[in-house]
């Protein structure tokens, strides 16, 4: 999808609010709150008829005689899980499928190879704990899309280990948009075209005119996350400046936003779009639920009383 500056800008063709300065008219601020209000929605919505288009894998080590391990932070709604794994050795080759249980079946305290998981709040309960020193977990799960925002800095020089970024600086000849990216006190690198490159940086302040960002303490990040100078900053703890919806989406981002901007502007005009938007919803859902043109099978989990051989599956 689009650089989110340039739906705005489309939006305030579309609904005659063009002019606009810190003091008067509608922000731009404004505009990024429907553009992600869409965006949540949408995504909602396709959940509803094909979550796997928003699938994501985490793994993690099960560490030996602990009971509770976080679902992945990024989790939609904080808990959406397709599907939990459990390898004693970490090998690829060794994980197996760990069924869901309820709480009344928990029992702490025991230490053997996992056969089952609890959701509590956001985190799952592996029962019976491993008491393996190399198992891990690997959870498959529904992603939240990391909010929308503009560019709000630029990457100058940085520091960084094999595993953690101990000093950034902002480049000082591109604008800074100090306030804005210390509201939320979380700033997220990305490359020119919205890909993430590092999330979840903390900093306390930045200093507009040197570039210096002082960082809440060294940052310790994901595995595989680099970024270079040139790359852009942007406000969040996950953040990007292109929305990772699919392309047939935009409209439907748009005409969301151009809704809620008439309706701030004049309740007459708003009558007109809301046809149209309920439309474009209706449209996008229907082409997100009609099934893929493989044959489907039977989803088989238990294959002990299946005949041996390659007749099936």
């Amino acid at each position: 999808m689009r650089y989110l500056q340039l739906l705005i800008d489309q939006s305030r063709r579309a609904t005659d609010n063009t002019d606009f300065s810190d003091s008067t008219g509608i922000s731009t601020e404004e505009f990024i709150q429907y553009m992600n209000d869409a965006q949540n929605r949408m995504q909602s919505l396709i959940v509803q008829v094909n979550a796997d288009l928003f699938q994501a894998e985490a793994i993690i080590d099960a560490i030996q005689k602990q009971e509770a391990f976080d679902i992945p932070s990024d989790a939609f709604l904080g808990n959406r899980l397709d599907l939990v794994e459990f390898s004693s050795t970490g090998q690829d080759s060794d994980y197996v499928q760990l069924k869901q249980g309820r709480l009344p079946e928990r029992f702490s305290g025991v230490a053997s190879t996992p056969a089952f998981y609890i959701r509590r709040s956001g985190a799952i309960l592996i029962q019976p704990q491993s008491d393996d020193l190399t198992g891990t977990i690997r959870m498959t799960y529904v992603k939240k899309l990391p909010i929308l925002d503009i560019r709000r800095g630029k990457v100058g020089s940085s520091t960084v280990t094999s595993t953690q970024l101990t000093a950034l600086t902002l480049d000082s000849t591109f604008l800074i948009d100090k306030t804005s990216l210390e509201e939320s006190n979380f700033l997220t690198i990305v490359d020119k075209n919205g890909i993430v490159k590092m999330d979840g940086i903390g900093f306390t302040e930045i200093n507009e005119t040197s570039g210096v960002v002082t960082l809440d303490g060294s940052h310790t990040f994901d595995s595989g996350q680099t970024f270079a100078v040139g790359d852009f900053v942007v406000r969040g703890l996950d953040a990007t400046t292109h929305s990772e919806l699919p392309d047939i989406t935009e409209r439907y981002l748009l005409e969301y936003t151009n809704n809620r901007i008439l309706n701030r502007d004049s309740s007459n005009d708003v009558g007109t779009q809301t046809p149209l938007l309920a439309e474009i919803e209706r449209e996008i859902i229907e082409t997100f639920s009609e099934p893929d043109g493989d044959v489907d099978y039977v989803t088989i989990l238990d294959d002990q009383y299946l005949p041996s051989g390659d007749d099936y599956g």
